[in-house]
């Protein structure tokens, strides 16, 4: 009983070292700020930590851990309910090689699409965030999100065509 608790331990210590980085990448994405984003992620391993004596593996731990950090960033929106709004005066352009002004817009229009996603429902944050920020394919992000392939296309569709009117009102 004792060795097969530190086996345990032993295969979760490996899957948090494992996928700490990815989550920690998804969930920044999503809330943008580094001090929540670290305490985001520790939650998001002590939940798996206390569920992960009960994990079937009727999914991949890959998926099953996103899950459980996509529920916890939610839920901190939930619970926090304000929105970063960012100014002009917020933006720093990146790598000047290019025309300056050029840069600045490129920087000003993710800047205004990052915003506006945080305004669309949560299922399709989540296939935006999964897809467009996270590069993973339909597959994944139907097991992860544990829906058919079909609405994770048809969520990307209708998420894109919501995002692309709200940023027309915007602008």
């Amino acid at each position: 009983m004792e060795n097969e608790k530190k086996d345990q331990r032993r295969r979760f210590e490996e899957i948090a070292r494992d996928f700490t980085p990815r989550i920690f990448k998804m969930i920044y994405n999503m809330i943008e700020d580094y001090e929540t984003t670290k305490d985001l992620t520790q939650d998001v391993f002590v939940n798996a930590w206390k569920g992960f004596s009960s994990f079937r593996g009727d999914a991949s731990i890959y998926t099953w851990i996103y899950r459980i950090a996509l529920n916890r960033v939610f839920q901190y929106r939930r619970k926090n309910a304000r929105w970063k709004i960012i100014s002009i005066d917020d933006i720093k352009p990146t790598g000047m090689k290019e025309n300056p002004e050029k840069n600045f817009f490129k920087e000003a229009d993710r800047a205004l699409i990052r915003n506006t996603i945080q305004d669309l429902p949560e299922n399709y944050q989540a296939v935006l965030i999964l897809r467009y920020y996270e590069d993973n394919d339909y597959a994944t992000i139907a097991k992860i999100l544990g829906i058919p392939v079909g609405t994770v296309r048809s969520r990307l569709h209708r998420g894109i065509s919501t995002l692309t009117n709200l940023i027309k009102e915007r602008i």
